[in-house]
């Protein structure tokens, strides 16, 4: 690797993109300058000037990654929540899905109560389809005029949340623009278009057709899929198939498809009798047409840039260097655009490649010696095709299981044979297509009819994809790594992959050696590790209170010193934004999943009111439940009974809880049910609220007062019967909003610290008049609209609070208070 500059000059710059997005840019601007003085300087005193050098390219991506992520933002989240009328340029390829269209948008102005504004940035539009209307055509380069609201994106306001604001920036988009088709207007043609990429969106949409024109829809599409990496008129079903056997990879154009195609160039150009540097040049020209019509995504560039670099090599007569080769691409890829660093198909690329070319040459030659030992009666040439097969397939997964993993939380277990089966036809796959798909540019006819070649092969893909994929052990269903374990697990594998063979010397040497006794010692060192950090599920110690960010709703995640996991509440939008559950898949699900959650002993729904139960119904489907905990309301919300019902039928037993109950969670921690009453709260403003479960969670000398909804009645109730209210942490009850008799409340409970869960609202939560009370009485504020998550961990006498979206912590010990950051 020492004798590769550019691949450790490439990392560097890599690394440097991920830096960039941390430091200032003055930072970043003093470190370049400085790197290049003391660089000139070296070099005038003739002396090495290689960790110079490196700074200056470990600069120079944080630069680039800096001044991209700017470019991007623009200026038009200032109009974040406002409701107008926006004028731009598609700036891509629209993706039709079921209920909508989703495209990019060159803003250029925004029309909003009379004024018009100049904006910037590119936005993500998406349009509702309007039921039985005329559907619209969008097209890039179309200049259109829709109404809709902008929104600033999200970043990620809870552990193992998604980060949608870093998602579009890396996308070059800025914000988001929701409306609705019928609100549409076409403009006509954009004069500000590249003509050779409409050119190019044009013949890929000819093409498509033609090849789409007599094969039947799934196998039109597939093959469109698999020859353009186009996945927008893909099924659901073919997806999730083509995903659970390992094969998924065939729909996104990459160094296969680039391979293969180039193979089928420099068959035709020997037919036609081109060699040399003709027959360079008629492969260069075409392949670079084929991945521009694709849209030059990652995997694409870094295919190409390869395949030039080897034929080159080839009529040079030079050498090839295949990792150099992959560094060259890579960094030719982050110049032209540094953000891609930060995709999906970038990193699954790269990594499947890397693996490939360091992996493939040793497990070759194991396997092939596996199968001339055991299977002596198949050809020699055969042998090594199956094992280079084999070999391939097996070093690719090497490479991108645990992105997998990570970024689809599930891993099959059948690539191995899929691939094997699938790949081999692929080549004439991608041959007919596109011999077909460039004949119908010419003879629309004849392409069509002759893509009809292909439809056996499509079929037999098909049928190889649905059988394997619909197995039930095809897939297994993963907790997503975390960053250090990705860096361990690549550590680990760029290690065996320099020095793959001394490692496999070495294991030899010691299984000569070692005794049963060394394995018996090497035992007992490991149950001591054990003994020393602990095994999952040992007593921790500490309590662990998450008040996460669901928007305008509840939902409080507990997890026990003893290791039971207890949810309180699962947010939920209201009934009439439909989706109830929405929060609980994007939201619930995916944080459960990060604190590697495999159950959870008791789920507590303080009142049935869908923003604290609506989004339970994704993580009563997805995670086993001990017993589901209720109040004794039943109202008539057909949502709510629709979840006592989900929860029957996945034999989840139900407990209803009223005043005076307690249940002991653990050493020293118990929690009390303070209200409601047993006779139930009626005739009040609002009895739903006001029958909420009020909740004290007591922790050695730590107490937390979960409150739900209550309002003015309870409030009243709870001082009335002279309960002990005193507890260090409170849940703000009904999200904040106005109670005449809170000032007496909070004089009860005298909370240090006060949690308010709430989200974009028009009930104007929380109430002024809140914040002002518990400001007078000193009361450290959390948000989670402002703050994201509040997360708390308490060994029952200490305590700190933390936030998702900013340093605002409080540390409590023993009767004083440290306020790391001020409301």
């Amino acid at each position: 690797m020492i004798n590769r500059p550019l691949v450790i000059l490439t990392l560097c710059f890599a690394a440097g993109i991920v830096l960039g997005q941390y430091f200032s840019l003055p930072v970043i601007i003093t470190v370049l300058c400085i790197s290049f003085i003391l660089s000139l300087v070296q070099i005038l005193r003739g002396k090495q000037f290689v960790i110079f050098l490196l700074l200056i390219f470990l600069t120079a991506g944080a630069l680039s990654c800096h001044f991209s992520l700017e470019r991007s933002r623009g200026n038009i989240r200032v109009f974040s929540g406002e409701r107008g009328t926006m004028v731009g340029t598609v700036a891509g390829e629209p993706v039709w899905r079921e209920n909508d269209v989703v495209f990019p948008l060159q803003s250029e102005k925004f029309l909003v109560q009379g004024e018009e504004h100049n904006v910037r940035g590119q936005t993500r539009v998406v349009l509702r389809l309007q039921e039985g209307g005329e559907i619209p055509v969008f097209f890039y380069g179309q200049y259109v005029s829709l109404r809709g609201t902008i929104y600033e994106p999200a970043s990620r306001r809870n552990p193992g949340g998604f980060d949608y604001r870093f998602f579009l920036e890396t996308q070059g988009m800025v914000a988001a623009f929701y409306g609705s088709t019928k609100d549409a207007e076409s403009l006509g043609l954009s004069v500000d278009i590249s003509r050779l990429r409409l050119g190019a969106l044009q013949v890929k949409e000819k093409m498509s057709g033609v090849l789409r024109s007599y094969l039947p829809e799934r196998a039109g599409n597939l093959l469109v899929g698999m020859l353009f990496g186009e996945r927008r008129a893909l099924d659901p079903d073919t997806e999730r198939l083509f995903r659970s056997s390992g094969v998924s990879h065939l729909l996104a154009v990459s160094g296969l498809h680039v391979g293969l195609i180039a193979a089928f160039l420099f068959f035709a150009g020997n037919r036609m009798g081109l060699k040399g540097w003709q027959a360079f040049l008629l492969m260069a020209l075409f392949l670079f047409a084929y991945i521009y019509i694709c849209g030059l995504k990652p995997a694409m560039l870094r295919a190409f840039i390869m395949a030039i670099m080897g034929m080159g090599a080839v009529y040079l007569g030079r050498g090839k260097d295949l990792p150099t080769a992959v560094a060259f691409a890579a960094l030719v890829t982050l110049v032209y655009n540094p953000l891609l660093l930060f995709s999906v198909g970038f990193q699954f690329s790269y990594a499947a490649t890397l693996s490939i070319i360091f992996f493939t040459p040793l497990l070759t030659d194991k396997i092939s010696t596996f199968f001339s030992k055991s299977a002596a009666f198949i050809p020699s040439s055969l042998v090594f095709n199956i094992s280079s097969l084999i070999a391939v397939t097996l070093s690719a997964q090497l490479g991108v299981i645990p992105l997998t993993a990570f970024y689809f939380k599930e891993i099959s277990l059948v690539a191995l044979f899929s691939n094997m089966l699938i790949l081999p036809v692929m080549a004439l796959v991608l041959g007919i297509g596109l011999t077909s798909a460039l004949l119908g540019l010419v003879f629309p006819m004849v392409g069509s009819l002759s893509s009809l070649a292909n439809y056996p092969l499509l079929a037999y893909i098909l049928l190889v994809a649905g059988k394997i994929g619909s197995l039930p052990f095809a897939y297994l269903e993963v907790f997503p790594p975390r960053i250090l374990e990705l860096v361990f697990y690549y550590s680990f594998l760029l290690f065996f992959a320099l020095g793959g063979m001394f490692l496999l010397s070495l294991l030899s040497y010691f299984k000569q050696r070692v005794r049963p006794f060394h394995f018996i010692a090497l035992l007992l060192i490991f149950s001591l590790f054990i003994t020393l950090w602990g095994l999952p599920g040992k007593d921790s110690g500490y309590l662990e209170v998450v008040f996460l960010d669901v928007g305008q709703g509840d939902a409080v995640f507990i997890r026990t010193p003893q290791g039971r996991c207890i949810l309180l509440d699962g947010g939920g939008n209201p009934a009439f934004k439909g989706d109830i559950d929405a929060p609980g898949r994007f939201i619930l699900v995916p944080f459960l999943e990060h604190r590697r959650i495999k159950k959870l002993d008791m789920v507590i729904i303080s009142h049935p009111h869908e923003d604290h139960y609506g989004g339970l119904f994704s993580v009563l489907e997805k995670f086993p439940v001990g017993v589901l905990v209720t109040n004794g309301d039943l109202p008539e919300t057909s949502s709510y009974l629709e979840l006592l019902k989900f929860a029957e039928k996945k034999d989840i037993s139900r407990e209803i809880i009223r005043e005076g109950d307690n249940f002991v969670l653990g050493q020293s921690l118990k929690a009390e049910v303070l209200s409601p009453p047993a006779q139930l709260f009626r005739g009040s403003n609002s009895d739903t609220n006001n029958n909420s479960l009020v909740l004290q969670l007591s922790y050695k000398e730590v107490s937390f007062l979960f409150t739900g909804d209550i309002e003015v009645r309870a409030v009243e109730y709870l001082l009335k019967e002279k309960k002990t209210l005193a507890s260090n942490v409170l849940k703000v009850p009904h999200h904040g909003g106005y109670l005449s008799n809170l000032p007496e409340f909070l004089d009860q409970v005298s909370p240090n610290a006060a949690v308010i869960t709430v989200g974009s609202n028009s009930f104007g939560h929380p109430h002024p008049a809140t914040l002002s009370a518990l400001q007078e009485r000193n009361v450290q504020i959390y948000r989670t609209d402002l703050h994201g998550a509040v997360m708390l961990k308490t060994d029952g006498f200490t305590w700190e609070m933390r936030t998702m979206l900013s340093p605002l912590s409080f540390v409590e010990t023993g009767q004083k208070a440290s306020r790391a950051a001020g409301f």
